[in-house]
């Protein structure tokens, strides 16, 4: 145990310093910034044809780093399996005492239960859409399901952030019950406002309060994602400040899936898996969905 807190605590210094160097150090972020670039040109011709409904949403993001849309329009495989195994999901979280807690999640057993839950994201489909938008083979960290709690608490991610593994990433985030704006809807502040904010806040990593915030960009500015049940919100949180609202009204559902590039800037810590989890997340992939999983997870895989 002592290892493994030294090893977290020597990740989470290095990756630190890291950050500090990227957004501090002009030599060392230009260098950077060069090796992504040279990486993203290399991989250009050989990224994957996608449907014009996709390439519409890669565009989107491009441009805003944000889309709203049904996750039935998405068009998926296996989006139907999903639907049932997170309505399974949230019974499971809605029977749970509260007892003090801010967000309440499954534990890991319950998560990969069911492999149709983690495997959605690593689709055929998905991986060639994640990997247009990134412009290289994506990093797939898998489904993390959340029941936030109404107790409007403005705590964590429920404060301003901007997410920290790489320079880019997709995340899509599904609403698991109807989110209205007392429902604690995902926030963000469009990128040229996030833009603004970063630099005359001199942010690198951590915890904006909304009292800092409307210092720089006023309220009027903020813009939230409300939805009915399976709204999609498909963002690069790597771009874009944003929050979890707090809920005010009622307990809010959600699932999210993750996709960075396979050169992150901070490497993610991937909790340890049981030899059956394993085995249940990785029988059957392609050679792709293989190489799209966490290292961790990799290596657990070839023993």
């Amino acid at each position: 145990m002592v290892e493994s807190i030294s090893i977290s605590t020597a990740a989470r210094v290095v990756n630190r310093a890291k950050r500090q160097a990227l957004a501090r150090v002009s030599p060392v972020k230009r260098l950077a910034e060069m090796q992504h670039h040279r990486r993203l040109e290399r991989h250009r011709p050989a990224l994957p044809t996608i449907p014009v409904h996709h390439s519409d949403v890669v565009e989107a993001l491009r441009a805003n780093a944000i889309e709203t849309m049904a996750i039935d329009d998405l068009g998926i495989p296996g989006t139907s399996e999903l639907k049932d195994v997170l309505g399974q999901q949230v019974s499971a979280l809605a029977a749970r005492p509260v007892r003090g807690a801010t967000t309440i999640e499954p534990s890991t057993t319950e998560l990969f239960e069911d492999p149709a839950l983690w495997r959605w994201g690593l689709s055929e489909p998905m991986l060639d859409l994640a990997e247009n938008y990134l412009g290289m083979p994506a990093r797939y960290y898998g489904a993390y399901v959340r029941r936030e709690v109404a107790d409007g608490q403005a705590l964590d991610v429920r404060q301003w952030h901007r997410d920290i593994e790489d320079r880019t990433s997709l995340k899509i985030l599904i609403w698991l019950n109807d989110v209205d704006e007392d429902g604690g809807p995902f926030a963000y502040l469009p990128v040229e406002k996030s833009d603004h904010a970063v630099e005359t806040l001199r942010y690198v990593a951590g915890f904006v309060t909304d009292e800092e915030m409307r210092r720089v960009v006023p309220e009027s500015e903020w813009r939230t994602c409300p939805g009915p049940r399976w709204t999609a919100v498909l963002a690069d949180n790597c771009r874009l400040l944003h929050r979890a609202t707090p809920p005010q009204a009622k307990d809010r559902y959600s699932v999210t899936f993750t996709w960075t590039t396979r050169h992150p800037v901070k490497t993610m810590p991937q909790e340890a898996m049981s030899a059956d989890q394993v085995r249940r997340l990785t029988t059957g992939l392609t050679w792709r969905q293989f190489e799209c999983l966490p290292i961790a997870l990799q290596r657990q895989a070839r023993g």
